[in-house]
């Protein structure tokens, strides 16, 4: 009996195993490097074009602070060293700035963002004591910054502090769980991931006026279906930043993920500094980001007045959609595999065969009772 059970255990978990794919999760396995981060040349030199924690494939790209594209073509993992080549450089769209309080005065309806941080220990050495705290780290610190400042600028948002520990290759599997039931019951014109950085000190210090800040580094998924919408607002946003607060966008990295942004086409991952920060420095950026987002998302640019958002950012009615089905699928996968874990560890024929029993007791009744009421 009992490595019949065994068996039925170990059968369930490679059902359940299968079944994953069918669920349209395309979270991501691993996010982060393992204890440090890569630099990353431009090919056939020395020239180092950035540094960072996450892990790199072949097909990366990068957006630098002057607008150049660039596309990872070697990695060497044993050295902590990639290599890319330039691309091209990229136009960012024009935003006429002094138009938006005409467009904000004319927005009806509630404006709404949603975040959450997928890595929820993630904090700041010199302010919490640890680049990593078990449970809710300094980055929610950071979220709540964001928070006020945008409630602030008139704007309802919501902060989700479920934790989504550990740190590990299911994290964004986890948080995207989250991420479904904020937008099914929030409903935000946009959705941020808060994480931050663990490259060098240098590469995120900034003093935007006369604050002491930290660069914020913007997070595409470029394998998500919304990779588009998603870069139009990341190119709004960083358009918006350079004019506004010059240097506060680091740039923008294009990970082989998708980071739960193919759930809405108005969904970023940003980075506000790096671990060895002090925490208050990452909650000023916030502040300053807080107005970019609020130009970006309820602004207004040459061609056109976008209110809360143009039609092409806003969700089609199956991209809506999605977020609930999303989790009525996990449902069923977790009621299918009971199911089939019943059934195993019955024997079987056990289990039919009081299926069909009660199958049979129930249409007999069904029918004797439509017979009765036909008389």
């Amino acid at each position: 009996m009992m490595m019949r059970n065994k068996k039925a255990i170990a059968l369930l978990i490679m059902f359940v195993l299968m079944s994953l794919p069918f669920t349209k999760i395309n979270a991501d396995d691993w996010s982060g490097k393992e204890g440090g981060y890569y630099t990353v040349y431009l090919d056939n030199s020395n020239k180092v074009l950035f540094r960072i924690s996450w892990d790199l494939n072949v097909n990366d790209q990068y957006l630098s602070h002057d607008n150049k594209m660039y596309k990872i073509i070697k990695v060497d993992k044993k050295n902590d060293k990639a290599y890319a080549k330039y691309i091209e450089t990229v136009k960012l769209p024009n935003v006429y700035i002094e138009k938006v309080s005409q467009v904000m005065a004319q927005k009806t309806g509630e404006r709404r963002i949603a975040m959450y941080s997928t890595h929820s220990d993630e904090s700041y050495i010199p302010t919490d004591g640890a680049s990593s705290i078990y449970g809710h780290g300094g980055i929610y610190k950071v979220d709540a910054s964001l928070s006020n400042a945008l409630s602030d600028k008139g704007i309802k948002t919501f902060v989700d502090q479920t934790l989504y520990l550990p740190h590990d290759a299911m994290a964004y599997r986890r948080s995207r769980v989250g991420a479904l039931k904020i937008l099914k019951n929030d409903k935000p014109d946009l959705l941020l991931d808060i994480h931050r950085d663990a490259a060098p000190y240098q590469d995120y210090i900034r003093k935007i006026g006369s604050t002491n800040a930290t660069g914020v580094r913007l997070v595409l998924g470029r394998t998500n279906a919304n990779l588009k919408a998603n870069q139009d607002l990341a190119f709004r946003i960083k358009a918006i930043a350079d004019k506004e607060y010059p240097n506060l966008v680091k740039d923008i990295f294009y990970g082989s993920g998708d980071y739960n942004q193919d759930l809405t086409p108005n969904s970023l991952l940003l980075e506000f500094g790096t671990d060895t920060h002090t925490r208050q420095r990452a909650e000023e950026s916030a502040k300053f980001m807080a107005d970019v987002l609020t130009k970006a998302v309820y602004g207004t640019d040459e061609k056109k007045q976008v209110g809360a958002l143009t039609n092409t950012q806003k969700g089609t009615p199956s991209q809506n959609n999605s977020a609930g089905w999303g989790i009525w699928i996990l449902i069923g996968v977790a009621v299918f595999s009971i199911v089939g874990f019943m059934f195993l560890s019955t024997g079987g024929r056990e289990m039919m065969s009081k299926f069909k029993d009660a199958t049979k007791k129930e249409f007999s009744s069904f029918f004797g009772k439509f017979n009765k009421d036909k008389k």
